[in-house]
């Protein structure tokens, strides 16, 4: 991956929008990352990881946490990054949650965070793949780079103090470290899954045990072999018991079959009986029987009669209902000739209603004459209107052009007041800080001199007390020493000397260091002091921003209360002002040919319809007016031939019903006829007779019944009597008890044998049962020691049971750190001159502490090997970088041979000496030959020297802000 351009929107110290294009770096770039602490190096790799995955370097803050403080409230917060993978070009927007003001009202409201992936094509055009949510442009980043977001930070982004953690970490930590580095975990859980199986298998075994127990228990024995024993003692008595069950079973079906018969011969003995009984009842109930026969035979012959009266019946009820018809229809004809006179006298008044209407229908055609000019009229109107709403739209944004320009003048004069008045503070500051600094250096400047003198003197003093006389002075060769240098105070040593001078030197760079940022703030100063002075010529007045707020403030009323939408603040100053009045003119001279056109129509129409809507009113009015009449007309036409359609139909019922009276009267006279002659021709003397024979059709079906049931009786118990009678001829009625007395000793005598069959039986199969579960479990018990032999190992070596005690993932992170070690000491022995290398310390630590994966240097100027917390702050950063930059080499060649053009720094180079300073710069560089852009973060004035390429971050009350520096 290469980053190509990364732009940044209100995102942790940057209020504004700050771009970085890396191609202006060139090729493969070692360059800088400089500026203050605070000021916001680091946010620059925490927008890179943000835009890519949502989460910042150090995971310490979320994204939604990264919004400025400082950036206004319209702003919105995200990163743009733009990149190239695999000769791809990629660019990625992503925004986190955040608030931002309502379109509509006041308050704010939650923005949901958004991702959009685009790729760049050849062509120019950009191909859309992930439109806007955030969990699928991360899948999608995750696909491309093949990395995770922990992967990246690893291989990419070396965040800051981490590796020197990771330096002096112990075996247990490193443990832990490299563990979710090269994503061992799944040697762990092989290490846990084995030790698992292995406890699971043991468990099995107890449980085989316990379970044994449990079954020799259930079967009330001691041991297998008693077991056995009892089993070979059961089976003759079984034997025995069974054959005595099967003879007394036997002797119970006797008894049983014999009981049976008797029960069924004393069934038939009282059935016999019960025939007889039935036999004798039904001979008195015969004569009751013989009367219901009598009465059954009256009954059907006066139903023969039955039909006669009913149609006599009918014929009378079919001529009182003819005659209350014609009664009827009577009395409608009346009322139907009454009402055709009242609708003749109403139809003569449609005649004063025909003039009426005729006179609606003229005054309706004259006013739709009135129609066309009154929608000239209408149109002239609503042209004027949007005149005058033009007219006052164009003066309205002319004078809201005029006083915004005023604003902002004033309002940047302000603000470039508060700047020169923020810019003279920091130079006062940095004024004090710069005299505290040469007052430093004077003190510093002395104390070597002083220290530097009594060196010397110390060094005269030492040689004068090895001068001898007549020997030559190793100085001025003379053999006289008249006067030779003494001295008893202390005398310091080179050492001291050249820390003092050291002293000297850093403090002489703080100085210039320091007079340099004096003189930066004194012409940044200047710079502010003449674009102030620029403005204050532009502004000149006694106008106020609270006035000028005020007068804005009423033309936006104003413009509110006409319906006209004015552009925003910033958007006005794009229209110039010499457009606005030409607009403003044009539009008065529409406005005035628009009341020109109006005038014209308005003095067409008469004035009593010129208002909208008064002459639609009249129309309707007058349309309402010839509708109202025409139903009237027809509602009187109607209501007269419904009044002659209803008398013709009365005429007509009446004459009918006359009809059905006289046929109905003759009806009745021939059934009255035919009913006497039938009843002359009966049994029966009159028709009181004929009445009294009827039965209803429920109490025939009742008499017949009981008719029925009698003869069924009678011949069912005469031929049950006969064929019984038959059939115990030369039988007697048995004795019951004496065979139920036989059965009941049978089965006692079955029960018991049968009872001790079962018992035995019974515990024949449990033994066997027993037996065969015992089998089983010493099989499975047996299969469980096989694998528990092979499981149980493996869990012991993989879990550093045995040997050395090293697990199966240290022994993988082991042989990983080895690969990691060589990376690292390849380029420590360089920065280092050769004196140091890393290893891995190899020997078991005491008690329980984890080994394995310690690490140790070796020393070429002592040939010793010691602990890596032996080494300097300056060495301990070179072994921790070296370590860093080959950690990364193999994460990434254990990435699936991932490759990626980009490193990150973010480390502190202050404890380096000038000369160590150099050689890492140099590892580096290196690092550069292969084909890496390397970024480094610090804020080392050396590394400000000797890396011609920076991006620096510039800060200030206001926020931060970035510029690119190349040479």
């Amino acid at each position: 991956m290469r980053p190509l351009a990364l732009t940044m929107t209100a995102f942790g110290p940057f209020p504004g929008s700050e771009t970085i294009r890396f191609t202006e770096l060139g090729e493969n770039p070692l360059f800088l990352i400089n500026g203050p602490t605070g000021s916001g190096k680091t946010t620059i790799l925490d927008a890179i990881c943000f835009a890519l995955y949502g989460k910042t370097t150090g995971d310490e803050r979320e994204g939604a946490q990264m919004r400025s403080d400082l950036a206004a409230d319209g702003a919105p917060t995200e990163v743009t990054f733009q990149f190239e993978l695999g000769g791809r070009r990629f660019r990625i927007r992503r925004s986190p949650e955040q608030q931002r003001p309502k379109a509509r009202g006041e308050g704010f409201t939650v923005q949901s965070p958004e991702a959009e992936l685009r790729e760049l094509l050849a062509d120019g055009g950009e191909k859309l793949l992930v439109a806007s949510k955030v969990s699928e442009a991360t899948r999608e980043i995750e696909e491309l780079t093949g990395l995770s977001v922990d992967q990246f930070r690893q291989v990419m982004v070396l965040p800051q103090g981490q590796f020197r953690q990771l330096l002096l970490a112990d075996s247990g930590e490193r443990e832990k470290i490299f563990g979710q580095l090269f994503q061992t975990r799944i040697y762990r859980r092989l290490e846990e899954k084995l030790k698992e199986q292995a406890a699971g298998i043991r468990k099995k075994r107890e449980e085989q045990l316990s379970r044994q127990r449990g079954i020799l228990d259930g079967a009330e024995v001691e041991s297998p072999e008693a077991l056995d024993t009892e089993m070979a003692d059961i089976a003759p008595a079984c034997s025995a018991a069974k054959n005595k069950q099967e003879e007394n079973e036997k002797t119970l079906a006797a008894a049983g079959k014999a009981l049976l018969q008797g029960e069924n011969l004393v069934r038939d003995f009282d059935r016999l009986e019960k025939a007889a009984a039935d036999l004798k009842r039904c001979d008195e109930d015969r004569p009751r029987i013989d009367a219901i026969r009598q009465q059954i035979d009256h009954a059907k012959k006066a139903a023969k009669l039955a039909p006669f009266f009913a149609d006599r019946n009918r014929c009378e009820k079919q001529l009182s209902q003819a005659k209350d018809e014609a009664e009827a229809a009577t009395k409608r004809l009346a009322k139907a000739e009454e009402e055709l006179k009242e609708t003749t006298k109403m139809r003569e008044a449609t005649a004063q209603l025909q003039r009426d209407l005729k006179q609606a229908n003229e005054e309706l055609t004259r006013l739709k004459g009135y129609g066309e000019r009154v929608g000239k009229l209408a149109a002239a109107r609503k042209v004027l209107l949007g005149a005058e709403r033009e007219a006052a739209g164009a003066e309205l944004l002319l004078r809201f052009k005029l006083l915004a320009e005023r604003y902002l003048a004033i309002h940047n004069l302000d603000q470039k007041n508060r700047e020169v008045s923020g810019q003279r503070e920091i130079l006062g500051q940095l004024q004090q800080e710069e005299e505290k600094r040469r007052r430093e250096l004077n003190g510093r400047e002395q104390a070597a001199k002083r220290l530097e003198l009594a060196w010397h003197q110390g060094q005269a003093s030492l040689l004068a007390g090895e001068l001898k006389a007549d020997t030559p002075c190793p100085v001025c060769g003379s053999t006289e020493h008249p006067a030779p240098t003494l001295t008893d105070a202390e005398i310091p040593d080179q050492q001291q000397v050249e820390a003092a001078r050291e002293e000297l030197r850093k403090a002489t760079e703080v100085l210039d260091l320091s007079k340099q940022k004096t003189a930066t703030a004194q012409e940044c100063l200047r710079d502010l002091e003449r674009e102030a002075k620029a403005l204050a010529v532009t502004t000149a007045g006694d106008t106020t921003l609270a006035d000028l707020k005020i007068e804005i403030t009423a033309v936006q009323e104003e413009a509110q209360g006409l319906g006209i939408r004015l552009p925003h603040r910033e958007r006005i100053q794009e229209l110039a002002a010499d457009t606005l009045r030409a607009g403003r003119e044009q539009a008065r001279s529409t406005l005035a040919a628009a009341q020109a056109q109006f005038t014209s129509a308005e003095g067409e129409l008469p004035e009593g319809y010129r208002e909208a809507g008064v002459l639609d009113a009249a129309v309707s009015a007058a349309t309402a007016t010839i509708t109202r009449i025409e139903q009237e007309v027809e509602r009187l036409e109607e209501a007269f031939r419904k009044a002659a359609n209803d008398r013709t139909a009365a005429q007509t019922a009446a004459d009918a019903t006359t009809v059905q009276v006289e046929k109905a009267e003759t009806a009745l006279a021939e059934a009255s006829k035919c009913t006497a002659e039938a009843l002359a021709a009966s049994p029966f003397p009159d028709e009181t007779a004929y009445r009294s024979a009827l039965v209803e059709d429920a109490a025939m079906q009742g008499l017949d019944r009981h008719v029925t049931t009698f003869d069924t009786t009678f011949a069912e118990q005469s031929g049950i009597r006969k064929e019984l009678v038959e059939q115990l001829k030369e039988k007697s009625r048995p004795n019951l008890e004496a065979l139920k007395e036989a059965r009941t000793c049978a089965e006692e005598a079955h029960k018991l044998a049968r009872g001790n069959w079962v018992d035995l039986d019974h515990r024949r199969n449990t033994l066997q049962r027993t037996k065969s579960q015992l089998d089983l479990a010493a099989a499975e018990r047996a299969e469980l020691d096989l694998q528990y032999a092979v499981v149980g190992t493996l869990a012991d070596v993989a879990n550093g049971q045995t040997g050395n005690k090293i697990s199966l993932q240290r022994f993988v992170l082991s042989v990983l750190l080895d690969d990691v070690l060589i990376e690292a000491s390849h380029r420590l022995r360089l920065m280092s001159k050769g004196r140091y290398q890393l290893l891995r310390k190899e020997d078991r630590a005491k008690g329980n502490k984890a080994s394995g994966l310690e690490l140790e240097v070796e020393d070429a100027y002592t040939g010793k090997v010691r602990s890596v917390a032996t080494l300097s702050g300056g060495e301990s950063f070179l072994a921790a970088l070296s370590l860093a930059l080959g950690l990364s080499d193999v994460v990434q060649a254990y990435a699936g041979g991932i490759r990626l053009d980009t490193l990150f720094i973010d480390e502190g180079f202050g404890s380096l000496d000038a000369e160590s300073l150099e050689l890492a710069i140099r590892t580096l560089i290196d690092l550069q030959a292969t084909g890496r852009m390397v970024g480094i973060i610090s804020h080392v004035a050396e590394l400000k020297e000797q890396l011609p390429l920076r991006i620096d971050v510039l800060s200030g009350r206001d926020g931060s802000s970035l510029r690119v520096v190349t040479p």
